[in-house]
């Protein structure tokens, strides 16, 4: 059996799961806990990697990264191609955008769940319970500067995204131009640029749970403003294009 271990948060984890749904593949969801989980997701990646999430874990080894992911899934499963051999070269340039996106993304929210105490109480595992979790925030701001070092997040999230996100959703409304999809048809390329607005303006918590706090702590009031069409795109996409999980124990 397939296990994918993630952030349920996160862009990254969110196109492999995207991917792996829309190929109809099967498999068990587990969520990554930093700091305390990163021993066992060293021992799952594959050899000579550093561990880090999206990971799909095997049988027959470990495919890592969200790219190689949606990959793998493409090889496997059914349905429409997320990869047409004629756009991949396109299909990857978006990709790479999308991972620069989303670095950013993931600077800012580290910032900002700084300042946000609710953020920080509902950051917690899921395992601790409700009354203690006031107290034990320092735990989420721990956590969250732990990933903030281990991915090397830009020192100023505020100018990198005026740098690098600004631009890139420019250029995407400019591919767009009004379309539903970026190579004419749904595809990959589709997927990983809707993760780019998470952290602009949240997609409803009935595809990515957050709770009220960390909605708050994600959102960037100017750029949802400034961006409405693409996040109205974005949202569009989830609700035609955006498949429940296959249950893992369901007969073929």
């Amino acid at each position: 059996m397939r296990t994918l271990v993630g952030l349920g948060y996160s862009g990254w984890t969110e196109k492999a799961r995207w991917a792996l749904d829309h190929h109809r593949l099967p498999y068990q969801y587990r969520e990554h806990i930093p700091l305390v989980g990163e021993l066992r997701l060293r021992l799952h990646a594959p050899r000579g990697q550093r561990g880090t999430v999206p990971l799909l874990v095997e049988d027959s080894g470990a495919t890592m990264g969200s790219y190689a992911i949606a990959q793998r899934a493409e090889r496997e499963g059914k349905g429409a191609p997320l990869f047409p051999a004629a756009s991949l070269p396109e299909i990857e340039q978006w990709e790479q955008l999308s991972d620069a996106i989303l670095r950013v993304g993931r600077a800012y929210m580290v910032q900002r769940l700084m300042q946000f105490p609710e953020a920080q109480a509902e950051s917690l595992p899921p395992f601790i319970p409700g009354f203690a979790r006031g107290r034990l925030t320092p735990m989420a701001r721990m956590a969250a500067s732990f990933l903030a070092t281990k991915h090397e997040a830009a020192p100023d999230p505020e100018a990198a995204v005026l740098a690098t996100v600004v631009p890139g959703l420019e250029r995407l409304r400019a591919a767009l131009q009004g379309g539903r999809f970026l190579i004419g048809t749904f595809s990959y390329a589709d997927i990983a640029m809707a993760l780019t607005l998470q952290f602009i303006q949240p997609v409803d918590e009935l595809f990515i749970p957050l709770g009220p706090g960390r909605r708050k702590a994600w959102t960037h009031p100017a750029l949802a403003e400034r961006f409405a069409d693409l996040i109205r795109w974005r949202d569009q996409l989830y609700t035609e294009r955006r498949p429940a999980p296959v249950d893992p124990k369901a007969k073929p």
